[in-house]
């Protein structure tokens, strides 16, 4: 996969991504937080894209939270198994007394190599890539990704 990054001035960030087979699909970021995804089959004719979406930044981050396995994460194989066997994906959840509780999701300093995905709130949407003025409360679980090492220690840290 090849991905290249364009600055478009007044607009945004364009992504295009060239997969194996050929396909491409582009992605534009807008200041504003709209995405807007076009999707060109290989060998292609003109500039006209096959498909064409628009998301919301809500709705662009819950695809991206499909497509990283945060919701389902399938059975790995191979050669995937031995590179995912070097990254872990954590749920911690917060517990009363914890020093978690009220506190904003910018303030957690996570450390280099370990990504908060997704906050899972009961009796509420999952909420994939939370902002950073999330404030946390008791019930709440992390979804948080990384390296074995960047992951343990945010745990030990919390």
């Amino acid at each position: 996969m090849r991905v290249e990054e364009a600055i478009l001035p007044g607009v945004g960030r364009k992504y295009t991504i060239t997969v194996q087979s050929g396909d491409r699909i582009v992605i534009v970021v807008h200041h504003s937080g709209k995405r807007e995804l076009q999707y060109f089959e290989a060998g292609g004719e003109g500039d006209e894209p096959a498909m064409a979406l628009d998301l919301t930044d809500e709705e662009a981050r819950e695809l991206g939270a499909i497509l990283a396995g945060v919701l389902f994460h399938p059975e790995a194989v191979g050669d995937t198994q031995s590179k995912l066997g070097q990254k872990v994906i954590e749920w911690i959840k917060v517990l009363p007394g914890s020093k978690l509780a009220g506190r904003r999701v910018g303030d957690l300093h996570l450390l280099p190599g370990a990504h908060l995905l997704a906050v899972d709130r009961p009796g509420a949407p999952l909420m994939p890539h939370p902002s950073q003025e999330t404030v946390l409360e008791v019930g709440d679980t992390l979804v948080v990704a990384g390296s074995r090492e960047a992951v343990e220690a945010l745990k030990r840290s919390l």
